[in-house]
């Protein structure tokens, strides 16, 4: 029998090869939207756990994501993508934004390099109670169950002045990610407003205006993003936030509450191409197989 890790795999597998065949025969209405992927891991990681997701996609699969994106789309800066699906007239190619979670250290020796030489931006969501730990994250299962058997960078938090290297690229902005990835279902409405605050308090008090926050696990069907989380985010400061819900960024996207689509390191760059152009409705097959899961 199948393991579920391995069945999810197929559904992304096969997801992705349907959204490929019928994308000749699907025009999206990508003019006025943009797709903000989301990313945590870049790492070269040579085993499979079939009953841990590992959230990774290798450094050479993501630089092939990279240029295939830049070939076919515009990839602007998170903050910016609201505005331009306002714009009128409306941009001329599809928008990208590009969106790593929890802050890895293989961000600043994986990813970096490959966005300087590309020339597109980021922007990294750090929890800040873990800036500079040298342990794996707790909420982090596959890499407290490998990280004796990997490079560091692939479960080791970013330090400070990894992230201070990255803001002087000019290409990478830093946003909130919680202060300690708390569950939002398991938190008081106080606890939900001690975590938005505290991120954005200490990441202001080192990088200067910061913007963006991230909500941990991120599924609204799941509880993690209730309004108390968004009231919460909006109270400290943030000008916008993403989720983990599945979709695209419309002129009338909530700021507070955009949508993300999760880039696979089985996604080559026809897939990573069909995703940006909105024709990869398939898609939807593995969010939905990924929520059951975890709510299993």
């Amino acid at each position: 029998m199948l393991s579920r890790m391995r069945l999810k795999r197929a559904v992304k597998g096969s997801a992705g090869l349907a959204a490929v065949a019928a994308s000749p025969f699907v025009r999206a209405s990508t003019a006025a939207s943009g797709c903000i992927f989301a990313y945590h891991r870049v790492a070269d990681v040579r085993f499979v756990d079939a009953s841990l997701d590992d959230w990774n996609v290798s450094p050479t699969r993501f630089e092939q994501q990279i240029a295939a994106l830049v070939e076919c789309a515009e990839i602007v800066r998170l903050t910016d993508l609201l505005g331009r699906c306002r714009a009128s007239p409306p941009p001329d190619r599809p928008l990208v934004a590009l969106t790593f979670d929890d802050g890895y250290a293989n961000f600043y020796t994986q990813v970096l390099p490959i966005l300087k030489r590309y020339r597109v931006p980021a922007t990294v969501f750090v929890v800040t109670s873990l800036v500079g730990s040298e342990h794996p994250p707790a909420f982090d299962g596959w890499s407290v169950k490998h990280g004796g058997r990997l490079d560091p960078d692939a479960w080791r938090p970013m330090t400070w002045d990894q992230l201070e290297q990255c803001l002087a690229s000019g290409l990478v902005t830093v946003g909130g990610h919680s202060h300690r990835h708390l569950k939002a279902p398991e938190c008081t409405p106080e606890l939900l407003i001690e975590e938005a605050s505290r991120s954005r308090e200490i990441l202001v008090s080192r990088f200067g205006e910061v913007e963006t926050y991230a909500y941990p696990y991120g599924s609204s069907r799941l509880g993690y993003v209730p309004d108390a989380y968004v009231e919460a985010v909006a109270a400290a400061g943030y000008r916008l936030a993403v989720t983990y819900d599945l979709g695209r960024v419309t002129g009338q996207t909530d700021p507070f509450r955009m949508p993300r689509i999760e880039a696979h390191g089985v996604d080559g760059p026809a897939i990573i191409r069909a995703k940006a152009l909105g024709s990869l409705a398939p898609y939807r097959l593995t969010d939905r197989f990924r929520q059951a899961r975890r709510s299993a």
